[in-house]
């Protein structure tokens, strides 16, 4: 009588195990599944800030770009004017150079 005992109460604290492992498996198994859910959030909101930085930096770099090109424009245009009057004074120049 007393094997029989023994043996419910060997198999009575197995399914009582069973299901307190199981219990703490499951908690932690959800927990782990919320942490990588919450790391797949903030890489997918850091990921969008990246992408709104990425297209900022492309809209700077081409007003950039723009204003380079402007820049260089004006420059060539003055330098234009600049040969254009050197040329008008160069022979005046030269004729003051030959009475010396």
């Amino acid at each position: 009588m007393r094997a029989p005992t023994v043996l419910l109460s060997v198999l009575v604290a197995c399914a009582l195990g069973g299901v307190a492992g199981y219990s703490v498996a499951s908690r932690t198994k959800n927990q782990e599944i919320a942490r990588l859910q919450h790391e797949r959030d903030d890489g997918v909101v850091r990921e969008r800030e990246l992408r709104a930085q990425l297209q900022e930096a492309l809209a700077a770099r081409a007003a950039l770009a723009q204003e380079a090109q402007r820049l260089q424009e004006d420059l060539t245009e003055r330098l234009r004017r600049l040969e254009e009057a050197a040329s008008k004074l160069a022979p005046a120049d030269k004729s003051g150079l030959k009475n010396e």
